[in-house]
């Protein structure tokens, strides 16, 4: 559904810019893959997995309370990966980690990790979730939120144009793989997408190459005066602004949507991922897919009746997350072009786990006839680049009067110049 979301705001846009109207087809089993397509990309023949289920950093260790405490440092990052360790005082292994953890109980864990800047939280029940300040706060808010914050002219499409989103400019600072994957989706959709990253901080090799096809890639380290001006004349021009980063970064670099707004030249969508929502007193916490997995009760159920679990395709609130921020921005597209203005597109991991739980569940009992493994082959597509060959999932959605651009390829961060 939520992929269908993208192909229908897509088919909107489409409709508007040409007239024509287009259906809509989509395999399940090819929408099932899209839940985990970083598992699926190959460089060479050979397939290049992210890995972050495979850190010992990362997992849920039980606390002295009997309750169980999500921890997780990505891929590892190094900053993260350090500051668990000196906040543990202890060696990089499951072994010494789980030791310090049970020396604490969970809530105290979870705030002092907080406070340390480090993704934690407890393994709640959905119904502990949503007695929660933060369960509340997302709750009350929809899995998509467009707010309009100025207000401009309206700003036409091109009528001319061979694919939905062709002759748009995203520019997109974001990082991990929900923000990424969300401007890799409107790339796919023919936008000329910018992704600008810092040399300071890139992120890992796996990522770039299952989130990155189709775009162009700069460098600009924002601590450094022109490279902060060259960012800001971007954003004049910019038809959209996807990030993923804390708001502290934002606010430290002016970064904010009504400062984008202010800054553009007609009006800008401004996008933004986190992992808990943006209202609520978890909204400004650190956090990745997992955690997000593990706060809303879906872990809990999950794994049922023992050990709280991770959904089979580990990634799951990443690419929920990704699919409904491509949507969304495309909804903001279309009223940017019909009534004009700025618009917030505001999307978080939890939420978009929480949506998933909403679908209902499948009792276990129901399923002892499933295989453990995914053993339906996956349709894939192939592009050349500078890595060599590169293989990914082909698109799950197919439309009946509408080619999607099948010539991409994959810049190296940094290798592109900060300019449209």
């Amino acid at each position: 559904m939520a992929q269908l979301l993208i192909g229908i705001a897509a088919a909107a846009i489409w409709h508007t810019r040409t007239g024509q109207q287009t259906n809509i087809s989509i395999d399940i089993i090819d929408a099932l893959h899209y839940l985990h397509p970083t598992h699926f990309v190959q460089q060479q023949g050979r397939l290049i997995n992210v890995g972050a289920e495979f850190v010992d950093v990362n997992g849920m260790f039980l606390c002295r309370d009997d309750r169980y405490v999500m921890i997780e440092g990505g891929p590892p990052y190094p900053k993260l990966l350090k500051g668990y360790l000196n906040f543990f005082d202890c060696g990089y292994n499951k072994k010494s980690i789980a030791r310090e953890v049970a020396k604490w109980d969970s809530a105290d864990l979870e705030e002092a990790l907080a406070k340390a800047g480090l993704p934690a939280c407890r393994a709640f029940s959905r119904e502990e979730w949503l007695a929660h300040p933060q369960g509340i706060a997302l709750n009350e808010a929809p899995v998509i939120e467009i707010e309009k914050i100025a207000d401009s002219a309206p700003v036409l499409f091109d009528t001319v144009a061979s694919s939905p989103l062709q002759g748009i400019r995203v520019l997109d600072f974001t990082h991990v793989l929900a923000g990424p994957r969300s401007a890799r989706t409107l790339a796919e959709y023919g936008a000329h997408v910018l992704h600008i990253s810092s040399p300071a901080y890139p992120d890992t090799f796996a990522q770039h190459l299952g989130v990155d096809e189709g775009k162009k890639c700069a460098y600009l380290d924002l601590r450094g005066a022109a490279d902060r001006e060259t960012m800001k004349r971007l954003i004049r021009r910019a038809d959209i602004f996807t990030n993923s980063y804390r708001p502290g970064v934002n606010t430290r670099f002016g970064l904010l949507p009504a400062e984008l707004a202010e800054a553009s030249e007609r009006g800008i969508v401004c996008m933004d991922i986190n992992a808990f929502g943006h209202s609520g007193p978890w909204s400004e916490r650190p956090g990745f897919d997992q955690n997000a997995q593990v706060a809303c009760g879906f872990a809990a159920k999950e794994g049922e009746p023992d050990k709280p679990r991770f959904s089979p395709v580990f990634y799951l609130g990443d690419l929920m997350a990704g699919y409904f921020a491509a949507a969304g921005v495309m909804a903001a597209l279309l009223r940017r072009s019909i009534e004009g203005g700025s618009y917030h597109v505001k999307i978080s991991l939890a939420r978009s786990v929480m949506w998933v739980q909403e679908l209902g569940f499948l009792e276990t009992a129901a399923q002892t006839s499933l295989p453990e493994k995914d053993i339906y082959p996956a349709k894939m597509i192939s592009i050349d680049s500078v890595y060599g060959k590169l293989s990914f999932l082909a698109p799950s959605l197919t439309f009946s009067n509408l080619d999607l651009p099948k010539e991409s390829s994959l810049s190296p961060y940094g290798a592109d110049s900060p300019e449209w």
